[in-house]
């Protein structure tokens, strides 16, 4: 890893990033002011079944298991801003009418439309960084998002849910339309970089299946791809499997304390900020299994420290197991996206970053469902320790095993070939000025 120089120029002097970063911060926001009010209008207002109540993570993770590898392709043919753009219309229309909503089954119909729609904006978001940032300030710009995207889940669902019991939850739908707008708005603005960056060429375009196969093929033929998805998503699946029982675990260890859970997510989220933050400090970095590895270390112990959590225990433990969970998750974060932009071929970053969206809400659809079987079978701290354990081990396994199985990146070679090709042609002029 290289630590930012003094003399690179900061990326807010880019005009299209900061305004790229602020859509993104405004509408990720109004994201978590919503989903606080999904759950709180089922379970409060409807009183809906638990099984019903179920069904609201699947509505969110179904579209992007099945659409985002497709959504990634159409990203990378067509013009990147005005497809953001477009789905934050219609997201915000989805939204207020979501608001009109009377009944559990509706609202799921409308969530299920909306979840559709979004499915662009990750690849999208991924593709345009890399038009719009430039190299040694991906890294910069990655973090930036990911410190967003973690203060947001904090400060939204508090300000969400205080907002939705001073007034009613659709005050929070309405919130999140309105950020959906004003971030459309923004990112009116920058549509010319829809023409400026384009990939679009008029020469005849490559069949749409056979695009989605090449993907497929780029992914089984780069060793740094598919070692990284493998990885990510064997540890992926792990932590899927206990993430939703932290509320089961806690209700065994402070059955009258329920505050200990917002305070478990809250040094969670102050875990990951912090760690973004620093990593906010490196221009790039080069062992990916070093970093994804002592991620993946960190969420195993923080795990495997809940599961050995007592009735009763001290505030202290808890806090510190679930601080190192969110320094893990941090780290997850910005490597994965990282490495979706370094390593991705060029015109490509949209459709591999649609393929991993795609295996990753696979996983958040089965893994929940099998995390909870277990927890009903076998005791919840038992699960935990032996998840956190195996998280561990994976970790430990990519940190041991880094040299093996990813190599090199891309960037790492081209530097490496670059100084090659200037060493060469500094001994062929050595030999041109002998011979003359």
């Amino acid at each position: 890893m290289t630590m930012v120089q003094t003399n690179t120029p900061s990326i807010w002097t880019n005009k299209n990033y900061v305004k790229l970063f602020t859509s993104y911060s405004i509408s990720t926001l109004g994201q978590f002011f919503d989903m606080i009010a999904v759950f709180l209008i089922f379970s409060y207002v409807w009183q809906a079944e638990p099984w019903m109540i179920a069904l609201i993570p699947v509505a969110y993770a179904l579209p992007h298991a099945a659409f985002s590898q497709f959504a990634g392709i159409l990203v990378d043919r067509y013009h990147k801003v005005t497809i953001m753009l477009t789905a934050d219309v219609v997201t915000a229309c989805l939204t207020v009418a979501l608001i009109f909503t009377a009944n559990p089954w509706a609202a799921l119909l409308v969530i299920l439309a909306r979840s559709t729609a979004t499915i662009v904006h990750f690849p999208a978001q991924q593709a345009i960084i890399r038009q719009v940032v430039a190299p040694d300030h991906v890294l910069k710009a990655v973090t930036l998002n990911g410190t967003v995207n973690q203060l947001s889940k904090i400060i939204g669902p508090f300000l969400g849910a205080s907002l939705a019991a001073a007034f009613a939850p659709q005050v929070s739908f309405a919130v999140y339309a309105g950020a959906l707008v004003i971030s459309a708005a923004i990112l009116v603005k920058i549509r010319h970089l829809d023409t400026a960056g384009t990939s679009i060429s008029k020469e005849p375009r490559e069949p749409f299946w056979q695009t989605w196969r090449n993907g497929w093929q780029i992914l089984f033929s780069s060793k740094v791809m598919f070692v990284s998805f493998a990885f990510s998503l064997a540890a992926f699946t792990a932590i899927q499997l206990v993430d939703a029982q932290f509320g089961v675990l806690f209700r065994e260890v402070y059955p009258a304390r329920q505050e200990v859970l917002g305070y478990a997510m809250a040094a969670s989220g102050l875990g990951a900020v912090v760690i973004i933050m620093v990593m906010n400090r490196l221009r790039e970095l080069k062992r990916y299994g070093s970093f994804l590895g002592t991620s993946v270390a960190l969420i195993g112990a923080g795990f495997a420290g809940v599961g050995l959590l007592t009735p009763g225990i001290s505030l202290f433990w808890p806090v510190i197991a679930c601080f190192a969970v969110g320094v893990g998750a941090g780290i997850f974060s910005v490597v994965y996206s990282y490495i979706l932009q370094k390593e991705s071929p060029e015109g490509k970053v949209g459709q591999m970053s649609g393929l991993f969206n795609s295996l990753t809400g696979v996983i958040l659809l089965a893994a929940p469902i099998a995390g909870g079987l277990l927890v009903q079978m076998f005791s919840v701290f038992g699960v935990y320790q032996a998840v956190g354990l195996t998280v561990l081990g994976i970790g430990v396994f990519g940190i041991v095993f880094q040299p093996f199985l990813w190599g090199k990146p891309q960037a790492e070679k081209a530097s490496e070939s670059t100084g090659m090709a200037l060493r060469s042609e500094a001994e062929d002029k050595k030999e041109e000025a002998g011979v003359s």
